[in-house]
């Protein structure tokens, strides 16, 4: 931990270097050599898990994803010198078990997720080698790990909120390739080791009941993929002006042309999705729109394309009980593989308007995020037992079907990507978020199950990206 002073002084000379890379006298053209990148990481995390209790409460680790921004200052062809901001995350989960939980309304095992995240600075040197028309590179780092602890102090009466940084050393280790584009920007594809040297603060479960309560250790260490996109500013600065107008407008037609022709792309998009089965009601965490995301694979032929990918769908289990009215279980999320089909006409001859029909059918893969839920309690058989009690059912809803028809508009999007609206039906799903539910009714124990599905009207936006636009 060092003093917030001290911070203070670490950021202006963060700040002072990036400003340095704008300028310092290189050449005479120093800030075309400027380039911007763009990071995503997904990564491991390394933590430890200390004074694990009886029963054992299962720590894991599951994947996170870092994002980074960065500036590079080409030195020569070969190196770059680099500096870094990263926005970290290191998830976890565990699982809260009655015996150890310090809690007397948890009456069966629980499983929670958690996350810490964290910040990084660093700087450091790229090293090239060319292979063909592409790059080998390798890049060490040296820099900061930052986090913060947030706590409640209550003194004379008067609750104070409070906060210690915790600021340690840490080195990276970057090999990938390096892929060039026709506009001189380029892509980023490697492998990264992160290491911190020295502790963050602590993750301390202290309502567990135990002697030594179960901690959480990390120095904010990670392996993981990078993929990055670079803009390398120089393609201007070594262009005339009046030649820079004329491919600029040339590039623009050439994407716009791309963008709306044959070849792949990727496409991410969003919906709601309204509950057919919805009843108008002033009921906390009962609403009619669920949403959904999708990452998708396509490719277009013609007046044809064909997509596939993931796709996650969040749906809702609730039920009428008779101590509480209707209630919400859980809030259930399912995986899915989409197969969709679309057929388009195109309206004029500018590229500007597209109007089509699709038709999907969607492969469940798993349905997670179905809670454990409480509602009251009392006192049954000389046993405090609660009134309402919905945990999630061994049953499987993966390797099923459920089907989409529709009818959707694409509009171009800076020249070389499309927007996407998309009106369809949603028909056909499987029963989702399956619970198990135990009710007190008049001293006796009723047990029934509960579920939901994926049926409903969406309301879908979608950005395409063209994988042949930013090879341009």
């Amino acid at each position: 931990m060092i003093s917030s002073q001290n911070i203070s002084k670490m950021k202006k000379l963060l700040l002072s270097m990036s400003l340095l890379l704008w300028m310092c006298p290189f050449h005479a053209n120093a800030q075309s050599r400027i380039n911007l990148e763009l990071y995503t990481v997904p990564n491991q995390g390394y933590q430890n898990f200390l004074n694990d209790p009886l029963p054992s409460m299962d720590f894991t680790t599951p994947i996170g994803v870092n994002f980074g921004l960065g500036l590079s200052y080409n030195i020569n062809k070969n190196w770059q010198f680099v500096l870094q901001s990263w926005a970290a995350s290191s998830p976890f989960g565990y699982t809260l078990n009655p015996e150890n939980s310090g809690s007397s309304f948890l009456y069966v095992p629980q499983r929670n997720n958690a996350g810490f995240a964290f910040r990084n600075y660093s700087l450091g040197f790229r090293k090239t080698w060319e292979v063909g028309e592409n790059e080998f590179y390798v890049q060490p780092s040296l820099g900061i790990n930052l986090s913060r602890d947030y706590g409640i102090k209550i003194q004379d009466s008067v609750l104070n909120f409070k906060y210690t940084t915790y600021v340690v050393p840490s080195g990276s280790l970057e090999v990938g390739m390096k892929f060039n584009t026709p506009g001189n920007n380029y892509f980023l594809l490697g492998l990264r080791h992160h290491q911190g040297f020295g502790m963050l603060n602590e993750s301390n479960l202290n309502w567990i009941e135990e002697t030594s309560h179960p901690v959480v250790q990390r120095r904010g260490t990670y392996t993981g993929l990078v993929l990055g996109y670079g803009i390398d500013f120089r393609r201007r600065g070594h262009e005339k002006k009046e030649d820079w107008r004329v491919i600029k407008k040339e590039r623009k037609s050439e994407k716009r042309m791309a963008a709306w022709g044959d070849g792949s792309y990727v496409m991410l998009t969003s919906l709601l999705r309204s509950q057919p089965d919805f009843e108008k009601n002033d009921i906390p965490g009962i609403t009619r729109f669920r949403p959904a995301t999708s990452f998708l694979f396509g490719y277009t032929s013609g007046q044809w394309s064909f997509e596939t990918g993931y796709s996650s769908w969040m749906s809702q289990t609730k039920t009428e009980t008779e101590n509480f009215g209707l209630i919400s279980l859980s809030d259930p999320m399912t995986r899915a593989i989409p197969l969709r089909a679309r057929y388009h006409w195109d309206i004029g001859e500018k590229n500007r308007l597209r109007f089509g029909v699709s038709a999907a059918t969607f492969v469940t893969l798993n349905t997670i995020r179905t809670y454990v839920t409480q509602r009251g309690a009392l006192v049954l058989d000389d046993e405090r037992v609660p009134v309402l009690l919905s945990t999630p059912s061994t049953q499987r809803s993966g390797g099923k079907l459920f089907f989409q028809a529709g009818a959707f508009m694409d509009i171009p999007l800076f020249n070389s990507s499309i927007l996407s609206f998309n009106f369809s039906q949603n028909f056909g799903s499987p029963e989702v978020g399956f619970v198990n539910v135990q009710e007190i009714v008049n001293g006796q124990r009723i047990d029934y199950s509960e579920s939901g599905n994926l049926n409903g009207f969406n309301l879908e936006l979608g950005f395409k990206i063209p994988i042949s636009t930013l090879m341009r």
